[in-house]
């Protein structure tokens, strides 16, 4: 029996809006979604709008083993693909199964593979999306980080001129397989994709680079949130609120973010 995230999860896959028919567009973004229940947050109601206010068609990949249909709140004005699959692959197997059902997002100009671990974004995502569609490499994150191995990290990562289609990319995502620890996750698929790119000979980049946020041995996202937020990034990772223990700092961002957006983070779970 084969162990390739794309052929289990594909095995589970339906549509709970939306079908595999695009509409003309250059912009896609494939957010990766994970809930234990039927709930959608605040964070990914205001992510999927302000992809969609940028021109971005969204198609969210949802991995749950609750089958019930997404709860949206009442006054929600975005209107995303929603595919529906079994819990498996983790966020990289979710781009995978997005990747597979719509085969035609790999040549776009624009493409977004995304997750919905993070908080917000608290303000507008247009200098963001500006950013990643005015750079001239390949492939864009919005940060990166020499943590381990040089590599962009992998909530946020944008794809140009259709690289997807590149054929090592191609294979990349198509060869995934089911890894049960998260960490060798990191190493092959995190890690092994910017060593991948630097294979290819493709150019990358990133709006906020980890030497303007943290020394060479942090996380931007963990140690850095502060700087990031100062730096003009709208989002806080979810985990440093669900786990503040993760970095001392972390019990400081519900202020921090009051202060600099006029919000509670804790209402955006």
């Amino acid at each position: 029996m084969t162990d390739r995230v794309t052929t289990l999860a594909m095995q589970t896959v339906r549509f709970e809006r939306g079908s595999r028919r695009l509409q003309p567009t250059d912009r896609v973004a494939i957010v990766a979604s994970f809930g234990p229940d039927n709930t959608v947050s605040r964070s990914l109601v205001t992510f999927t709008q302000e992809l969609e206010a940028n021109g971005y068609t969204v198609i969210i990949v949802r991995a749950s083993d609750d089958a019930r249909p997404l709860r949206w709140p009442t006054d929600n004005v975005a209107h995303p693909i929603i595919v529906r699959k079994a819990n498996i692959g983790y966020d990289f197997g979710s781009w995978a199964v997005g990747l597979e059902l719509f085969p035609s997002v790999r040549r776009k100009p624009f493409v977004i593979l995304t997750n919905d671990s993070l908080l917000g974004p608290f303000s507008s995502l247009t200098p963001l999306i500006e950013n990643f569609e005015s750079c001239s490499t390949n492939v864009w994150g919005a940060t990166n980080t020499s943590q381990m191995h040089a590599h962009l990290q992998s909530f946020f990562v944008g794809y140009r001129s259709g690289i997807l289609s590149n054929p090592a990319l191609k294979q990349f995502w198509s060869d995934l397989r089911i890894e049960a620890d998260k960490g060798m996750i990191i190493q092959k698929y995190e890690l092994g994709l910017s060593r991948l790119l630097f294979a290819e000979g493709l150019t990358t980049s990133a709006c906020f680079e980890s030497e303007r946020v943290v020394s060479d041995s942090e996380n931007p996202t963990i140690e850095g949130w502060k700087n990031l937020l100062r730096l003009g990034f709208p989002f806080v990772k979810k985990e440093l609120i669900t786990n503040p223990a993760i970095v001392p700092s972390a019990t400081d961002i519900p202020a921090t973010v009051r202060a600099q957006f006029g919000t509670d983070p804790r209402e955006w779970l």
